[in-house]
């Protein structure tokens, strides 16, 4: 068994669903709601089992991360002009913000790398999966588990069965260059046929703020029924009036420990 093997086994030995706290938004946007005070949001989040940040921020919220029952520490390595919607950003340039071993130098135990193809330019194609491919390579060699973003451009206006298929196709292909988890958007009743053609796990990522937590549970409760591994909440999250409270909500949700209704009722939510 090699590290990267290992770690996944750990990563994943839980055999209840994952549920995965980002709070790197600031690395694109800025402080905005909830992610003012990196600190404050590390104390609301480690409930979750692990925690996804841009590398900057590992300095400032080691200590809390640290104890015993701490969450596992996701590093983002590369930056996408997509995810900077304020600007209206849509050309998916990727660029690296550090290699995998700067990555495991500042405490992460597994990294995450986006991709997005189908973008339009088929030079920004081939960058994006090349770069992307060095990722998964690296962190091959170096025995860390290595999360695929799948996030498309042009999500804004697609069909749904366009981004059915961009998904579908996308998420194969970031396995195919090495991803060892994949995390990508929820598509519909179909999503199922997402996590069929893809050989390695799925979590589905929770985008934009929905207008209540039911909505957010609703998601959950949607994607664990076809199949995906777990999910990754930011702003549902550290957004939340009760961010432990939605965390523990999301875990009873996904892997199916009562409903909807008893799981907000449960944790102190609407």
């Amino acid at each position: 068994m090699n590290g990267k093997e290992f770690r996944l086994r750990r990563f994943l030995a839980n055999p209840g669903k994952l549920v995965v706290a980002a709070m790197d938004h600031g690395a694109f946007h800025g402080p905005i709601p909830g992610l003012v005070d990196p600190r404050r949001s590390c104390e609301q989040l480690k409930e979750a089992d692990a925690v996804l940040m841009a590398p900057g921020m590992i300095a400032h919220t080691a200590d809390i991360l640290a104890g015993p029952d701490g969450p596992w520490l996701i590093t983002r390595l590369v930056w996408n002009s997509t995810y900077c919607f304020q600007w209206n950003h849509h050309q998916s340039q990727h660029r690296r913000m550090l290699s995998v071993a700067q990555a495991v130098a500042c405490g992460a135990d597994i990294v995450l790398a986006s991709l997005a193809i189908h973008t339009g330019s088929e030079q920004v194609d081939a960058e994006n999966a090349a770069l992307f491919a060095q990722c998964a390579q690296q962190a091959a060699e170096l025995g860390i588990p290595i999360i695929g973003e799948y996030y498309p451009a042009g999500t804004e206006t697609m069909t749904p069965d366009q981004l059915q298929e961009n998904i579908r196709i996308g998420c194969r292909v970031a396995a195919e260059l090495g991803a060892d988890i994949i995390k990508t958007f929820y598509t519909g009743p179909k999503f199922n046929e997402v996590v069929a053609g893809t050989p390695v796990p799925v979590l589905v990522l929770g985008a934009e703020k929905t207008p209540t937590d039911r909505d957010a549970l609703g998601l959950a409760a949607r994607a664990a029924q076809s199949g995906a591994r777990g999910i990754v909440f930011g702003r549902n999250i550290f957004q939340s009036k009760n961010p432990a409270g939605f965390i523990h909500a999301v875990r009873a949700v996904l892997d199916g420990r009562g409903n909807i209704d008893a799981a907000l009722k449960a944790n102190g939510l609407e």
